[in-house]
């Protein structure tokens, strides 16, 4: 089979035959129909962003795909060859002790002890074919009359929705999405839609994007464009808000705390703010506004197991309107055209490979 592999940090992926990967207890063979390329994967693979990728190279990167089931290990219960799946990139060894070692397949360990579990599930799904935990897989009932491309980009609505999850949100409240113009913050906002959330405060840099997510609900979605000192941009947003119940910061790597603690501030009382993005910055929290408004600020990985399979039912009956969003699709061979593509993707566009 074809996979894309990494043989050196910094180095464009290699695409080449190797043999098909082997069954292991627990596990499923996943032929890989699409998989969704995040904007920044050529910082993973560059090394910038530190991640700890499975060793010894060459591994196969990306921790995401849809694809069908082909074969499952004999402790396998509940998997059928020839499902569609999602598959999900966390997991650990569930044991009670003090170390975790959860790791994101394919992608990164997350703890000093993720070593271990990255020697079993090393390569991630930039190949035709992967083996993937089956605890880890999502059934996709129904799923061969829509596009796997589309289907694929679940890998990016999962992840604010688990946050939406943590901070309670739910219809007819006022939400802030902090960090809207990127791909998670986008697609926050089209959860929050489907949810039914009343009003919809997207805060970003990039006007263009902004006025994109406006146009999905104008009577719902206001825009904040982070211009100017923090002053002026935390009393927009506090004027937007009029009092918001829940903040989702899913702002990229900014080294500035500082649109966060505007966020924070334009809570109304007993606010929630959910915090899974990747500033790089602490954050100097307001301590009496915390405790005299009782604001609760939580933080947010991923999501539960139960929450692919709610978002494509939403898909499926027609909650959730993926209409506006656009994918880019490459196939295997044109992988490292696809990472530089993946950069450049604002808002509700997605680049997607197709093994």
């Amino acid at each position: 089979m074809k996979a894309a592999r990494l043989y050196e940090l910094g180095q464009p992926l290699k695409v080449e035959h190797i043999p098909e990967p082997k069954l292991r207890p627990g596990g499923a063979i996943v032929k890989v129909l699409s998989t969704h390329v995040p904007p920044f994967t050529d910082r993973v693979l560059s090394g910038a962003l530190g991640y700890s990728l499975p060793t010894p190279f060459p591994v196969t990167p990306c921790d995401n795909a849809v694809g069908i089931v082909e074969a499952v290990a004999g402790d396998v219960f509940d998997l059928q060859p020839g499902q569609i799946v999602f598959c999900d990139p966390f997991i650990s060894s569930h044991t009670n002790g003090k170390k975790s070692d959860a790791i994101l397949i394919g992608w990164t360990g997350l703890e000093a002890a993720s070593s271990r579990l990255q020697a079993l599930w090393k390569d991630g799904a930039f190949a035709q074919k992967a083996l993937w935990p089956a605890e880890c897989l999502t059934p996709l009932p129904g799923a061969e009359s829509i596009d796997s491309a589309l289907l694929a980009c679940l890998n990016y609505l999962t992840i604010p929705y688990g946050g939406f999850l943590r901070g309670g949100v739910h219809a007819g409240q006022t939400l802030i999405v902090n960090g809207a113009t990127g791909g998670l913050g986008s697609a926050a906002v089209l959860i929050a839609l489907a949810l039914g959330v009343s009003r919809i405060v997207a805060v970003g840099r990039n006007q263009e994007v902004l006025q994109k997510l406006v146009q999905l609900a104008p009577q719902q979605v206001v825009s904040v464009c982070l211009e100017g000192n923090f002053s002026d941009y935390s009393k927009k947003v506090t004027e937007a808000s009029e009092g918001a119940d829940v903040l989702l910061d899913v702002l990229g790597g900014l080294t500035s705390p500082e649109p966060t603690l505007a966020c924070i501030q334009a809570l109304r009382p007993r606010g929630t703010a959910v915090l899974m993005g990747g500033v790089k910055a602490d954050i100097p929290l307001p301590y009496d506004k915390i405790m005299l408004s009782e604001i609760t600020v939580r933080g947010a990985f991923m999501y539960p197991r139960h929450v692919p399979g709610e978002l494509y039912r939403m898909v499926v009956v027609g909650i959730l309107n993926l209409s506006a969003v656009q994918t880019h699709v490459f196939a295997l061979d044109q992988i490292n055209e696809a990472i530089a593509e993946a950069a450049r993707l604002k808002g509700l566009d997605y680049c997607v490979v197709t093994p």
